[in-house]
């Protein structure tokens, strides 16, 4: 098969994916810009796509020449969030083109979230019977896309497939200290204030520390908070290629958030056999179950009870945090991610009589 792909930059949450289709497919990824300012700042380095032919801010005739190619599937990071994607979107469902959407959902939070469903509304009625197939990203993804029109038949299950440690170090606790850690913005979605003040509050018989990385405009006043305390370290921002080793060293993450479509840190967390916290409304809350950590609910606050309640099964020993890595590595790397995009692809386009259910999903 041949595949194009349209996104906005080059990402580390789409290359292990790109790369793994790459080793059996004709891959194209048509980017915008390789990055942008906000990415930087907080670590990200340029991905490894491997054998995937990678075209960077083309022009229109480049693009147009893409955008012939009736025998490939052309694949948009959404449908009117980026300039070049939305410009190529178009020009596809007109050429009627094999085309599909990959998109989290939208925030459907508070006034500007019934603005944001109306809108979704009427992208629905002008484009939702010129989609072939659309990979809804996170728990609430699908419910978005169906709520709002799009048909339910060309809806599928979809995340964001994070790159597999390149090393293995999984360590098991052997002092009285837990080490939780938070990897993110630092600004109001991600809920890291909140966070601080429950651990600073927390009285838990066992020692812990919360190590915080990342950066954001909420920097000064975190730094405030916790300048008279030895339970929460700020350590700023990381590399994204160390991440890895944060993750070995610690025995919870924590991702927060008020709202995320996925929030991919858990991922990471679960390839390095590290147990995580997430609130329901991150979309990759759908991957924590069966021991691998503990969903809260931001509207019900009960972040405080859940960790305090998770704590007492920490820390897991190194056969429990192997059992995890290995799940991961099974359902939610960027091989398991390729052999589902293409059953998706063989039951949209070759009529496979199986719908195809994300790995995550099955027991």
């Amino acid at each position: 098969m041949k595949f194009i792909f349209y996104q906005n930059i080059l990402s580390i949450h789409q290359s292990a994916l790109t790369r793994s289709l790459a080793e059996r497919h004709d891959v194209t990824l048509v980017v915008q810009s390789e990055s942008d300012s906000n990415r930087q700042k907080q670590g990200w380095h340029k991905p490894d796509f491997g054998k995937t032919n990678i075209v960077v801010a083309p022009d229109d005739k480049t693009l147009n020449q893409f955008l012939q190619q009736k025998e490939a599937i052309h694949f948009f990071a959404g449908i009117d969030a980026f300039s070049l994607v939305y410009k190529a979107f178009k020009i596809a469902v007109k050429n009627k083109l094999k085309t599909g959407i990959y998109s989290e959902p939208f925030n459907w939070t508070g006034w500007k979230g019934k603005l944001r469903f109306l809108k979704y509304v009427l992208l629905n009625s002008r484009y939702g019977n010129r989609i072939d197939f659309i990979l809804a990203i996170g728990n609430r993804g699908r419910w978005c896309f169906e709520k709002t029109g799009f048909p339910k038949k060309n809806i599928f299950d979809w995340g964001y497939f994070t790159e597999t440690p390149r090393y293995n170090t999984i360590q098991y606790s052997t002092n009285a200290i837990l080490n939780i850690l938070f990897i993110g913005s630092i600004d109001v979605r991600k809920n890291i204030l909140t966070l601080i003040d429950v651990c600073l509050k927390l009285n838990y018989k066992k020692q812990f520390v919360l190590n915080i990385i990342g950066t954001g405009y909420l920097r000064n006043e975190l730094c405030e908070k916790i300048k008279s305390t030895d339970k929460i370290n700020y350590i700023g921002s990381v590399p994204n290629n160390q991440i890895h080793e944060y993750l070995f060293k610690s025995d919870l993450l924590i991702l927060p958030s008020i709202f995320d479509g996925w929030g991919a840190v858990v991922n990471e967390a679960l390839m390095c056999g590290t147990p995580a916290i997430a609130s329901e409304n991150c979309g990759s809350s759908v991957l924590i179950k069966d021991g691998r950590g503990r969903v809260f609910s931001v509207k019900e606050n009960n972040l405080e009870k859940n960790l305090f309640d998770f704590l007492k099964e920490l820390p897991y020993s190194v056969e429990k945090r192997r059992e995890i890595q290995n799940w991961a590595l099974q359902n939610i790397s960027g091989k398991a991610a390729a052999e589902y995009f293409e059953a998706v692809m063989n039951f949209v386009f070759n009529d496979t009589a199986k719908r195809p259910v994300a790995p995550w999903f099955k027991l």
